[in-house]
């Protein structure tokens, strides 16, 4: 199955990227991007793309690749697909290995938080056991695996016992068009992005938070720290929760019922965004003061790079990959300590210099992170080391 001149088939297993119109979780979002860079890095290897064949199809232009629609998500159309198209090597962007395949698999694993906290996902304990089972296999049998990040490559060494060497971090790039953006360009876009949330209600200053709605995002920590902290800004300041819902959402609807009750007062109000298209998610971390992440865990956070890519200073726990992504050139809070976020917020609204002089360290912080680099890191594993 060789081809000549030591090339390679190499297949990419795309089913993580949802039906066209439908919002991609981050996952299918950094598979999406990866896969592009990869297809846009290298002319040497012959590349096959595995997607559904109702998701929006990639631009191969100049791409030594070609796409393979599947039926449908499942392990069984990758399997036919594969028998029909196939790879001497397949590369797994979500992380998640399907059982069955005949060619060694590398996957690109973003974290392992569900084997230590179950409790924060939405699976019943028949299904957590089957996917997990499948997880741990794929990665045990992997030839080498990419991890988003430093952390996420300790946790699977600490948890699987696996060589360290064995693991290759790629990290992520962000988004292409905020990271161009910078100087002049970058201040007029982040008023372009005012103007248009002003045109949907969004009309003051304020503290985004951004991404499906789930425990392990732990927003009632912000929302509670923002009743508190309204108090104490020096001028009206809201708050938007932007991002789909997710699951087990009791906790946060109760907490947003109580920071309702607070909403208002000194004209501070609440905004809750349900459907963010790639647009709207630019607009909003462009013109949000302050994007803050209360997370319990992260395996990389692309909103914490996107926020600095976009030059808007982060506020996020200390905790996963958190620290790593933003270094000293943010703020990093214990989780859950709803004081400490509140002050934290008060602080940096009533303090623009401080603000911003955060924000432009964040910024130049994400220019070391691209897709490309990640695609090279990504390339040489499946070619240097597997093949």
């Amino acid at each position: 199955m060789r081809t000549s001149g030591n090339k390679m088939i190499i297949g990419i297993d795309l089913r993580c990227v949802p039906p066209t119109g439908e919002p991609g979780a981050g996952v299918a979002h950094a598979a999406r991007a990866m896969a592009l860079a990869l297809l846009g890095l290298d002319r040497k290897h012959v590349w096959v793309v595995y997607m559904r064949a109702d998701a929006e199809a990639l631009d191969l232009q100049g791409a030594n690749a070609r796409i393979v629609k599947l039926s449908s998500a499942s392990g069984a159309a990758l399997r036919e697909a594969m028998r029909e198209a196939p790879c001497e090597l397949l590369f797994v962007p979500s992380g998640a290995v399907s059982p069955g395949l005949s060619v060694p698999c590398v996957p690109w694993s973003h974290d392992i938080a569900i084997f230590d906290h179950p409790e924060w996902f939405p699976q019943n304990m028949f299904k957590r056991m089957l996917t997990t089972n499948l997880y741990r296999r794929g990665l045990l049998r992997a030839p080498v695996i990419l991890t988003i990040s430093d952390s996420t490559k300790q946790e699977i060494v600490a948890h699987f016992k696996l060589e360290p060497e064995r693991i290759f971090v790629t990290h992520a790039g962000g988004d292409a068009i905020l990271a161009d953006l910078s100087g002049e360009a970058l201040h007029q876009a982040k008023q372009r992005a005012k103007q248009r949330l002003a045109e949907h209600g969004v009309t003051q200053p304020f503290i985004l938070c951004l991404g499906t709605l789930e425990p392990r995002k732990d927003i009632p920590t912000a929302l509670e720290a923002w009743s508190i902290a309204r108090r104490w800004f020096d001028h009206p300041t809201d708050i938007v929760i932007a991002g789909r819902d997710g699951w087990k959402l009791g906790p946060i609807a109760h907490a947003f019922d109580e920071a309702r009750s607070f909403a208002g007062e000194g004209g501070s109000r609440i905004h809750r965004i349900l459907s963010v298209s790639d647009d709207d998610r630019r607009d909003l971390l462009l013109a949000a003061e302050i994007v803050v992440i209360p997370s319990l865990h992260e395996g990389f956070s692309l909103v914490a790079l996107e926020a600095m890519q976009a030059g808007t200073i982060v506020v996020a726990s200390r905790v996963g990959a958190l620290p790593e992504v933003i270094g000293d050139c943010g703020m990093l809070l214990p989780p859950g300590d709803v004081q400490a976020w509140a002050r934290a917020m008060a602080d940096l609204m009533n303090g623009d210099e401080n603000r911003l002089h955060i924000a432009e360290q964040g910024k130049a912080r994400s220019q070391g992170m691209t897709w490309k680099r990640a695609a090279e890191v990504a390339l040489y594993a499946l070619t240097n080391v597997v093949g």
